[in-house]
């Protein structure tokens, strides 16, 4: 398997975009504060993902010529969208650091990116979808792509933002993070172990799911404990004696469900197998 860039660039695009979310909920639920660092690294993971795009394309050019099937081609329409939502990702951050007071800016650009973000993972997934790759076929796509932005997204911008929400309830973030992982398993365990049962392509895929479980496992067992370490630390007071201890619990738990669901992203792409064509 050869699709590196790929995963940096979905992998990265639907952390940014989880962190958009997160910045807009924030907001929603604590007005005064600013979240700066996770724009900042929502911006940051937004360019990444776009390099890395197009460092697989090969020639910057040919993202421009990707753009003109617009009315039909999911790929011309993830890209566009993936450039938008890069824009909006890096004008917010800039906009945090030298333009705060501006709120009224501020405010359209959180949701206009939070919009345009869902759209975005919606082509990704539907560009997959829409390929000759049968393992790829399915809710299970759209719902492994947006449990990643959620779940990712939310982690980092937890991580990023635990200053300044030291003293804000961090219960709905945990929860959505748990409820989330625990929605992609049931999704996902069903559907591969009914992969099989479709034509040779699929088969071929799922023998090769099979020879990979020992990594599918430390996959779940990383996304799921780590969604439930961080249930600990979370619902609990953060007052100022536990700060580190409730601090170093969160990150622990960041990078153990971060790890799993990008060994879940390099799975996604291991198990490709076309019926004629590849991803398009």
């Amino acid at each position: 398997m050869n699709e590196t860039a790929l995963i940096i660039f979905s992998f990265c695009m639907q952390a940014a975009i989880g962190i958009m979310l997160c910045i807009t909920l924030g907001k929603q639920l604590s007005k005064d504060k600013q979240f700066k660092r996770a724009a900042l690294t929502s911006a940051a993971l937004s360019v990444i993902s776009v390099l890395a795009s197009l460092a697989h394309l090969g020639q910057p050019l040919s993202a421009l010529n990707s753009l003109s099937n617009l009315g039909s081609s999911w790929l011309s329409r993830e890209v566009l969208f993936s450039g938008i939502f890069m824009g909006i990702a890096v004008l917010n951050a800039l906009l945090q650091y030298f333009k705060s007071d501006n709120q009224s800016l501020n405010t359209v650009l959180r949701w206009t990116g939070s919009v345009v973000g869902l759209i975005t993972v919606f082509s990704m997934a539907k560009l997959y979808t829409a390929t000759a790759v049968p393992v790829w076929h399915g809710v299970n796509t759209f719902v492994d792509f947006y449990a990643t932005t959620i779940a990712v997204g939310t982690l980092i911008f937890l991580a990023t933002s635990l200053l300044e929400l030291q003293n804000v309830n961090k219960r709905i973030f945990g929860a959505i993070v748990l409820v989330v992982v625990i929605i992609q398993a049931s999704v996902a365990v069903p559907y591969a172990m009914g992969l099989g049962l479709n034509g040779m392509a699929a088969q071929a895929s799922a023998e090769i799911l099979k020879g990979m479980s020992v990594v599918i496992g430390l996959k779940w067992l990383l996304i799921l404990g780590g969604a439930g370490f961080l249930m600990w630390p979370v619902t609990q007071e953060a007052i100022t004696t536990e700060t580190k201890s409730v601090s170093g619990m969160i990150y622990v738990a960041v990078a153990t469900l971060i790890c799993g669901q990008f060994i879940g992203r390099y799975i996604f792409y291991a198990a490709m197998i076309t019926t004629n064509v590849g991803l398009t």
